[in-house]
């Protein structure tokens, strides 16, 4: 008869086995994604610089565009590398981010007041309230200052001019729930599901350019905070992220950074 302890030791070495092939699946779709991500561009540049290089293109407007183009995609690929060193490194449970104490309306008014220059050329309505509210995480300030940046420009990049974006800060039930709505074009519910998925872009021209990796760094962001991060949103009327942070620092907690 097998003893339970054997049984036991068994169990755990099978789950770590699965646990290490799901990792290395992970891997290996990531590198696969990233390698979809960066041929078009390459392709892109290479396609431009032969028809340069052997003389195919000679006018000189056309010379031009080409290097639009060109520049555009180098562009592109640096903002995407960029992108993927952040999320390689906020994925990774070894990349230690700094933990101090935070107050988060803090971070949502150096957001806003950052952010006011586009909004104002866009000839958006900015509404923040809840501004007075206090609720201290342990955290890190420049990552979460870089979640709500993501999510902030977002919500104004699908806003036409003359629309709205509103920044709402709740306290209940000792959670604070941070909500971006906005008046832009909204999201299919098709694509809802998919919205935190890294290298998935909307079907927009507006997003043309992006790299499909911001919502994934927020949301990553979050998860490193103890927070939830979610989305409803309503095609031709808008969308609303909300941002619900779980944890606020104890007096005690507070008493050893003074």
């Amino acid at each position: 008869m097998e003893r339970p302890d054997i049984r036991t030791l068994q169990e755990k070495l099978a789950e770590s086995e699965r646990r290490a092939e799901d990792e290395r699946e992970i891997s290996r779709n990531f590198v696969s994604a990233v390698a979809h991500e960066l041929r078009t561009p390459v392709t892109v540049i290479r396609g431009s610089l032969e028809a340069l290089c052997d003389g195919i293109v000679t006018e000189r407007e056309q010379v031009n565009e080409y290097h639009r183009q060109m520049l555009a995609e180098s562009i592109y690929l640096q903002r995407l590398v960029t992108d993927l060193l952040e999320f390689s490194r906020l994925q990774s449970r070894s990349f230690n981010i700094v933990r101090e104490p935070v107050n988060i309306p803090d971070v949502v008014s150096d957001v806003c007041r950052s952010i006011r220059q586009i909004v104002s050329e866009k000839n958006i309505e900015l509404n923040v309230s809840g501004s007075g509210t206090v609720y201290i995480v342990n955290g890190d300030y420049a990552r979460l200052r870089q979640m709500l940046i993501v999510l902030l420009d977002n919500a104004v990049k699908f806003t036409g001019d003359g629309g709205r974006v509103s920044v709402s800060q709740v306290f209940e039930n000792n959670r604070l729930y941070l909500r971006i709505e906005d008046t832009g074009c909204g999201i299919r519910a098709e694509e809802l599901e998919n919205i935190f998925v890294r290298f998935h872009r909307s079907v927009n021209t507006v997003n043309r350019n992006g790299t499909g990796l911001g919502l994934a760094i927020a949301r990553e962001i979050a998860e490193r905070h103890k927070a939830d991060i979610s989305v409803e949103s309503v095609p031709g009327e808008g969308s609303t992220f909300t941002v619900c942070f779980r944890e606020q620092m104890t007096p005690e907690e507070l008493s050893k950074y003074e």
